[in-house]
Formats: C-alpha cells, sequence, structure tokens
C-alpha cells in the first residue's frame, strides 16, 4: 500500500487550460522543489501535510465525487511516486490530469499513465527537454512582458503541446500594460499560443 502526503483535496472544477470547466477532483500533494514566491498554494509547500492518504483512499473518493477527471497537483506532485496512484485511478476508469513545473522525472508506465499534462515551468526553476515533451499543454505565468522571448524559446521545445497559454501572474492581473502585452503576443504568433485565466477564481471557487 503507497500513502500519500496530502495538502488538500477537493471537488471543484478545472479553471484553467484545455479542460476549464470540466468537474474535477483535485489531489494537492504536499511538498515542492520550487516554492514561487507569488505561489497561490503556498500550504502545499509550508508547514506539513493535512493527512497522509492511501492510493487506495485517493481513487475510491475520486470515484464516489463522481468527477470527470482527477487532477494531480502540489507544490509539485513528482516529488512522490505516483504510479500506484495512477493504477488505482486507471482500475476505475478515471482519466489522471498532472500539472507540473517539469522540473522532475514524469514516471508512467502501462496501466499507470496519465491522460493529460499540463506544465507550467518557471525561468528559475527550468523543466527538463523530456517533460517539455511530454507536456500536452503549457501554462506560463507572466510578471512582466520581458520575460516572453525566454518562454517562446521553452515553447519551441514542447513539439506536442496543443496549447500554450499567457496567465498574467495574478497579483498583476488588473496590469493593462502586461495585459496588453499578452494579447499583441498572441496576436503577433498564433498558435499554440493564447490569453488564459484562473477562471475558478472568477466563480469563486477553489
Amino acid at each position: 500500500m503507497t500513502n500519500y502526503p496530502v495538502a488538500e483535496a477537493f471537488f471543484s472544477v478545472q479553471g484553467e487550460g484545455l479542460h476549464m470547466g470540466r468537474s474535477a477532483y483535485f489531489i494537492r500533494l504536499y511538498g515542492c522543489n520550487v516554492k514561487c514566491p507569488w505561489c497561490d498554494s503556498k500550504p502545499a509547500w509550508q508547514g506539513g501535510a493535512a493527512d497522509i492518504v492511501s492510493a487506495e483512499s485517493l481513487a475510491e473518493t475520486v470515484e464516489k465525487s463522481g468527477a470527470e477527471i482527477a487532477v494531480i497537483t502540489g507544490g509539485e506532485p513528482c516529488l512522490h511516486n505516483l504510479e500506484p496512484l495512477l493504477a488505482e485511478l486507471s482500475a476505475k476508469k478515471i482519466p489522471a490530469h498532472l500539472e507540473t513545473s517539469g522540473t522532475l522525472e514524469i514516471k508512467e508506465n502501462p496501466g499507470a499513465e496519465f491522460a493529460w499534462v499540463a506544465l507550467s515551468p518557471k525561468l528559475f526553476a527550468m523543466p527538463s527537454d523530456a517533460a517539455l515533451g511530454r507536456a500536452d499543454e503549457l501554462k506560463f505565468i507572466i510578471s512582466n512582458a520581458g520575460e516572453l522571448g525566454e518562454y517562446h524559446a521553452l515553447a519551441a521545445k514542447a513539439k506536442n503541446a496543443r496549447a500554450v497559454w499567457l496567465h498574467p501572474e495574478w497579483s498583476k492581473s488588473s496590469d493593462k500594460g502586461l495585459l496588453n502585452a499578452l494579447c499583441e503576443f498572441v496576436k503577433a504568433n498564433g498558435f499554440p499560443y493564447r490569453v488564459g485565466w484562473q477562471m475558478h477564481k472568477n466563480y469563486f471557487a477553489r
């Protein structure tokens, strides 16, 4: 039996990316090797885990919720061996989505695979080329327009990404200059770039 340190687990809606709006059960694992200063999930790496829960119990809870997808997030979930949890979710035919920085290996095996990988790289903690290649979508958190060139170079390595989202760092979400720069970048570059938003916050959802 494999147990996981859980910061929080809850049923909500996916507020970001190509799966935006779908019902989702979030499993936020404790621990992070990146620790963004503007992180909106600091309880996932400060203090300690809220609970220790088995892979079997987590999968059963997701199944009972009726959620369309299970989102494994953090912190940085790839600090943990996720294959037992993936196997439990797969046995229940629940698509498992990963949200990761891409700094650590994304481990999968037949019968223990992710249905979707959303990579959110940071310039101060660069992702591996393997993680970029595995990504189904990218989400860049932009603090200032000067970062766009560096993120553009990273996106070029994500050959399988179906979308590259440009999100304003939330404390700057009303910065008209930054928002305009993101829009102009998408207008200039087109696919796979899109401007993004944390839609769950507009709905006052977790």
